[in-house]
């Protein structure tokens, strides 16, 4: 595929954003930035865009604070990828990035209970977290997921992907409804 195919594929495709490599704070910034032009580019209410931008905020957070080395002992080199499109429905958020197969169950059963929660229940799981100092050192003790489901609205949607004995690659896409 020459590079006129693989833009064209992209645009095809609704592809406002596509990252891969090591997640910053100046990445955040940056990402953060882009998307504000992309998204005024595109004319999206601003309830959709506040809701986006929280989504991308705690998925890129989500890659600064938990994403696992490639090859173990390599905490320089957590590459992990971010991208961002659309269809006539909605936006989507889709990240990546190395997990420790040991780390597994417990993320699946955080996900599990954030998704099998109603509206209500999310809010008052968020509020019982808050109340009972449940944040440790590396986030918010489900916070960030608390937060995703209740912006967008959505159940979560994930996947592992077995890397070897150490690793897996865990993906998770949010998608958060345009507004007509």
């Amino acid at each position: 595929m020459n590079t006129y195919e693989k833009f064209r594929k992209m645009m095809d495709n609704h592809i406002m954003l596509s990252f891969k490599g090591e997640i910053t704070s100046d990445i955040i910034n940056m990402v953060l930035q882009i998307m504000e032009t992309r998204l005024d580019a595109v004319s999206e209410k601003s309830s959709v865009r506040k809701k986006i931008f929280n989504v991308l905020v705690e998925c890129m957070q989500n890659l600064y604070h938990h994403a696992e080395a490639e090859v173990e002992g390599q905490i320089d080199t957590r590459r992990a990828m971010l991208e961002l499109f659309y269809n006539n429905e909605f936006y989507f958020i889709l990240t990546g990035n190395y997990i420790k197969n040991n780390d597994i169950q417990r993320l699946k059963e955080r996900i599990d209970r954030v998704n099998s929660l109603s509206k209500e229940d999310l809010r008052k799981y968020y509020r019982e977290i808050l109340d009972n100092n449940s944040i440790s050192n590396k986030g918010g003790a489900d916070l960030g997921m608390i937060d995703m489901a209740r912006k967008s609205g959505q159940k979560l949607d994930y996947h592992f992907t077995e890397v070897n004995d150490n690793l897996s690659f865990f993906d998770l896409k949010v998608k958060i409804a345009k507004k007509k």
